[in-house]
């Protein structure tokens, strides 16, 4: 990867297919947990076959967190709710349940974890058996 703080999509796709590859930096998912990503999020974030998928899933819960815990600083709340419907077109059954977490979240801003939202708790629990 060129930049890791600048990831273009096929460098991310092949990172996301390479169960070998650790991250290329400290705090990848803040490098990648960003608006401008979120068609090659949600693509592999609902790719059932794609090995890092939590990872991605992971990064579209950063972005909805943030953006609640910020007051909607990092992302506005129009281009949160535009994510969501684009999430919810997936059809995919993780990237639903982060829908519902996050219409759950902006309806009740206070219910704000950073462990669940921005450390990956809820997008983890979701893979655990």
């Amino acid at each position: 990867m060129k930049d890791p703080w600048n990831p273009i999509n096929e460098e991310l796709r092949e990172w996301a297919f390479d169960t070998e590859a650790l991250w290329p930096t400290q705090d990848f998912d803040l490098a990648v947990g960003e608006l401008y990503l979120s068609e090659i999020i949600l693509e592999l974030a609902s790719n059932n076959s794609c090995p890092k998928q939590s990872f991605f899933l992971k990064c579209a819960y950063l972005i909805v967190g943030d953006a609640v815990r910020t007051d909607y600083h990092t992302e506005s709340k129009e281009n949160v709710i535009e994510f969501l419907k684009q999430a919810e077109k997936t059809g995919n059954i993780h990237l639903l349940e982060f829908v519902e977490h996050s219409k759950e979240l902006i309806s009740n801003p206070s219910k704000f974890d950073y462990d669940q939202w921005c450390d990956g708790g809820l997008a983890y629990a979701q893979f655990k058996s």
